[in-house]
C-alpha cells in the first residue's frame, strides 16, 4: 500500500482549537450558574450542601 503526504490534522486544527475554547467556555458558564444565589439552595443542584437523604 503506497503512502500519500496527505495532511490531516493541519485543516483540523482550526476546529479542533474551537471545540477545546467551546467546551471551556461553556463549562465555566455552567460552574457560574451552579454557584449563582438563584440556584445554590436548590437540591436539584449536584453541588447542594444541604442534607442529603439517609438509605436505609
Amino acid at each position: 500500500m503506497r503512502a500519500w503526504s496527505t495532511p490531516f490534522f493541519r485543516p483540523l486544527a482550526p476546529f479542533l482549537a474551537g471545540g477545546v475554547v467551546t467546551f471551556y467556555l461553556i463549562n465555566a458558564a455552567q460552574e457560574t450558574m451552579l454557584k449563582s444565589e438563584s440556584f445554590r439552595n436548590d437540591p436539584r443542584n449536584p453541588k447542594f450542601t444541604g442534607k442529603k437523604e439517609e438509605h436505609h
